[in-house]
């Protein structure tokens, strides 16, 4: 990632009087968003990315809230960060349950960032709203790859990251409910690396900032457990399931495949892949014995064909059995 070019996060004059800042759309404009030629990410490049952003999230939050009387934070506002904490970790877990590596575990921040109340407010809003534009830019792409489940995933992640950015606007004093759509504001996840550079590298493309300090560890396990033990205080809601997950659950019942199309059945557990390759990360299991319907087939970098099992995702040919009418599949 060190190669990658480099921009201010918060560019010229970001940082005024009230933690005003440049929009996104001034610091980037829409020629990048609505380009057509980039390829999508792969689904590697996209969970690793996202685990690092998260990791990032949960150092950022639980330093802000060891130092809340620096910041003069109140005591609903520490319990904002304390549950946007959760919630991040919460994102960060999930990744890695699919085999998401962070690209980094360590951070650089301004050596003000958690004393300066109004550079912690608009950072964060920054830092967010370049997450839910990745988050979005995910969804996209796997949509275009027919996973079903990591595409309303990744919107419900997305949609998390909207409220924290709403509650970092309200810690600065700002409307925080200023906008009626979500930011589009990238179209891979890769692209937001440069807008979190400097906190990976240190190196801010200019001064606006101040200088950089660190490196700043992420949060330890017993860190993470004591904000865990206030789950019940914080009244934070842990029992709400990603699609992905809820779709995985719900897959052994949908073992009848629609009178005359065509299904596969597993005859031992079998992974249900996001896109049509053995590197994409699992978004379910097609248990053994289980059948399932398919709506399209696509053929794998390994010259292996692939089934998309309906409601996304792919299950490779040679780990599964046919059924019923597969002569007219539509390629996807």
């Amino acid at each position: 990632m060190a190669t990658l070019s480099r921009r201010s996060l918060l560019k010229g004059s970001a940082m005024l009087g009230g933690g005003a800042m440049l929009s996104f759309s001034q610091l980037f404009g829409f020629t990048k968003v609505f380009g057509q030629d980039a390829a999508d990410d792969d689904t590697t490049t996209i969970i690793n990315l996202a685990a690092t952003a998260e990791l990032f999230a949960t150092t950022h939050y639980l330093a802000a809230i060891n130092n809340a009387e620096a910041l003069d934070l109140d005591d609903v506002q520490v319990e904002y960060l304390k549950a946007g904490f959760l919630a991040e970790q919460d994102h960060l877990e999930l990744l890695q349950s699919l085999g998401a590596v962070p690209v980094v575990t360590e951070f650089y921040v301004p050596e003000n960032l958690f004393s300066d109340k109004a550079m912690f407010a608009a950072v964060t809003e920054v830092a967010e709203t370049a997450f839910v534009g990745a988050y979005l830019a995910a969804t996209r792409a796997f949509s275009n790859a027919g996973a079903t489940q990591f595409a309303v995933t990744t919107a419900q992640i997305a949609a998390v990251e909207a409220e924290h950015r709403a509650l970092a606007r309200q810690i600065g004093g700002s409307l925080a409910n200023n906008i009626s759509y979500a930011q589009y504001t990238l179209r891979n996840v890769s692209d937001a690396v440069p807008v979190l550079q400097p906190f990976l590298d240190g190196e801010p493309a200019d001064d606006s900032l101040g200088a950089f300090v660190g490196p700043v560890q992420p949060p330890t396990a017993d860190d993470i457990a004591a904000i865990r033990g206030e789950i019940a205080a914080l009244e934070y809601d842990n029992t709400v399931q990603p699609y992905a997950a809820i779709a995985a659950e719900m897959a052994p019942a949908d073992t009848t495949a629609s009178s005359g199309g065509c299904s596969v059945t597993a005859s031992q557990d079998v992974n249900i892949r996001s896109a049509a390759t053995t590197t994409a990360a699992p978004s379910g299991v097609l248990r053994a014995g289980t059948s399932m319907p398919v709506d399209g087939m696509s053929m794998g970098s390994d010259g292996m064909t692939w089934y998309r099992v309906t409601g996304g995702g792919f299950v490779r040919s040679d780990v599964v059995t046919t059924s019923g009418d597969c002569t007219a599949l539509p390629s996807v």
